[in-house]
């Protein structure tokens, strides 16, 4: 199964500023954007390549030390055509292919730990993909989407948990991707509505007019936060992906 040739995304210049701004907290922060956006894909990607978890755990943490010791997102060409994540899988494998052939691990900045990962996260997300049995670079796409979804839904439900109905939101989110209301087991709209004392008619509206428009623009938010310079097109990509298999 392969969803179409758009692979996210085709540009990375703003990126590529960002994570060598002068100022140090924006570059920083971008630096850890970055990582945390995209490791459980690379790390997806090593165990696509049949590394075990914790040699995918390894491997991809050298992968990010060399991104941010050896600026090595400044050897991106998007002049070259190539898309980003093509481009990232092939460092990676570079990456693999020495590691076999010196038997040896990249040194880890000195001890320093510039982000936390997540490897059991990852690993769950990689497993969640698998399933779709998707090609390499559509499987890495879905991962990122899905990253870039679970900071989205965490804005939503922050905004919504100040005004009292975080807990409705939280019910509703996961339908937002669906093209209409599920079936059982889901709850009914009428069955979610008394579960939240509301009306069924104030939730279609809320969840129809309100939640999918501010759920839809929280995921483009996070998407260009974590990935500057990316297009509106490679954001739709991404969403695409995530309404077709959704986000676990």
């Amino acid at each position: 199964m392969n969803p179409g040739p758009r692979i996210f995304p085709t540009t990375s210049q703003t990126l590529v500023e960002a994570l060598n701004s002068p100022d140090a907290k924006r570059r920083e922060m971008s630096v850890a954007r970055f990582c945390s956006a995209y490791y459980p894909s690379i790390y997806g990607y090593a165990r696509m390549l049949g590394l075990r978890e914790a040699d995918a755990q390894d491997r991809a943490q050298d992968f990010f030390v060399e991104v941010v010791r050896d600026d090595l997102l400044n050897r991106f060409d998007p002049r070259r055509g190539t898309r980003f994540s093509s481009w990232l899988m092939k460092c990676f494998k570079n990456l693999e292919i020495n590691h076999r052939a010196s038997q040896s691990r990249l040194k880890r900045g000195g001890g320093r730990e510039f982000v936390e990962f997540d490897p059991d996260h990852a690993e769950h997300s990689f497993r969640a993909a698998h399933l779709a049995q998707l090609d390499p670079e559509p499987t890495f796409d879905l991962m990122l989407a899905r990253e870039v979804w679970h900071v989205a839904k965490a804005a939503v439900i922050e905004r919504h948990a100040q005004k009292n109905n975080g807990a409705l939101v939280s019910d509703l989110l996961p339908l937002v991707l669906m093209d209409r209301w599920p079936p059982r087991p889901v709850p009914t709209q009428e069955e979610m509505a008394a579960k939240h004392g509301t009306t069924p008619v104030k939730l279609k509206a809320f969840f129809n007019r309100t939640l999918k428009t501010q759920a839809r623009n929280r995921f483009d938010e996070a998407a260009a936060v974590a990935c500057p310079g990316i297009s509106m097109q490679d954001i739709n990509h991404l969403w695409h992906l995530l309404c077709r298999y959704g986000d676990e």
